[in-house]
């Protein structure tokens, strides 16, 4: 007895710790009931117009015997054909409310996970600048170790900024009603970007090309468009190797307009390609780089909101291709 109470109360704290799944049942339950309530109400009219139909077709002591005998095999009819009824109704009921439920609880769990993801990469710099700080109050430190400290915490806010903006980017880019779109010079903003791109590229001894055609024009949010444009740009010089080489591609085909940006560098395994438009996700071949893993998901979002569309072939130790395509401006 004491086994079968120990079960049962196992039981109720494992449904404790599953909310969807008391949120199932609960809805298990409401379909369920509104199903029995209308088979009811079915069930009594039914009835009552088959009796009443009845009693008018006989008479005499024979017939009321025949009618009753009738009824009763009647009810005796609704009560089995209701009894399977409900195990089949409850069972659909059950599926339905997982049915229902399953988006929410998908999102739920995106949600969870996006927010567990973004704790631990706002922890980690702020963990870099709190050692540092103990480290030099710990010691007698001199000039230049200020200096250095200073140094090391101004790259780690630069990253934490960065992860930031780019979180707050993915928290806003739901609402489409706040985007701007205006006709852009994709060729003049590509070129501008990779002007600013340069001197960080050549500290990383990585040489920018660009080959452009002209008079390219697309329908977008200029900043966004940036945004994808640098994150693009960034990943090349990045994940690169020393005295390698990215190269930029702007061009018509047909009524698409095509950016292309190839690199030389150190390329992403064919396990890993699937899953790099996820927040957070990096390659193994990444896994010792700068940044959280939000570039390549904050550009696959930025595409969508241009009706556009993105394709990455990639090759380990080779280089990366990233081929973004929007439709024409009218």
């Amino acid at each position: 007895m004491s086994n079968i109470s120990k079960q049962f109360a196992a039981l109720v704290t494992n449904l404790k710790n599953k909310p969807f799944f008391q949120a199932k049942l609960k809805l298990t339950a409401y379909y369920t009931l509104g199903i029995i309530l209308i088979l009811i109400v079915v069930n009594i009219l039914i009835y009552s117009l088959f009796v009443s139909d009845l009693q008018g077709s006989y008479e005499g002591e024979q017939s009321d015997l025949a009618a009753v005998h009738i009824q009763g095999a009647l009810k005796t009819i609704i009560f089995t054909v209701n009894g399977l009824g409900l195990i089949l109704i409850f069972g659909v009921s059950f599926y339905v409310a997982g049915r229902t439920l399953l988006p929410i609880e998908e999102s739920y769990r995106r949600q969870k996970k996006f927010i567990a993801d973004a704790a631990h990469e706002l922890r980690t710099p702020i963990a870099v600048m709190k050692a540092g700080a103990e480290t030099i109050l710990s010691s007698n430190s001199s000039k230049s170790d200020y200096k250095q400290l200073t140094r090391d915490s101004l790259e780690e806010l630069n990253l934490l900024s960065s992860e930031v903006n780019d979180l707050l980017f993915l928290a806003r880019n739901d609402d489409i009603r706040n985007y701007q779109f205006t006709k852009i010079d994709l060729g003049k903003l590509v070129f501008q970007q990779i002007k600013l791109m340069k001197s960080y590229a050549q500290r990383r001894k990585v040489n920018l090309n660009y080959h452009f055609q002209d008079n390219i024009y697309i329908q977008g949010n200029q900043g966004y468009v940036s945004r994808m444009v640098v994150n693009l740009l960034k990943n090349g010089v990045v994940y690169n190797k020393p005295n390698g080489k990215v190269t930029v591609s702007l061009y018509k085909k047909e009524k698409q307009i095509i950016l292309s940006v190839k690199d030389t560098g150190i390329g992403i395994s064919s396990k890993d390609l699937p899953y790099i438009f996820d927040r957070f996700y990096k390659a193994d071949s990444a896994r010792h780089s700068e940044g959280a893993g939000l570039g390549l998901s904050i550009v696959y979002d930025i595409v969508k909101i241009h009706n556009g569309n993105i394709h990455i072939q990639s090759q380990l130790n080779k280089g990366t291709f990233v081929e973004v395509i929007f439709p024409q401006s009218a």
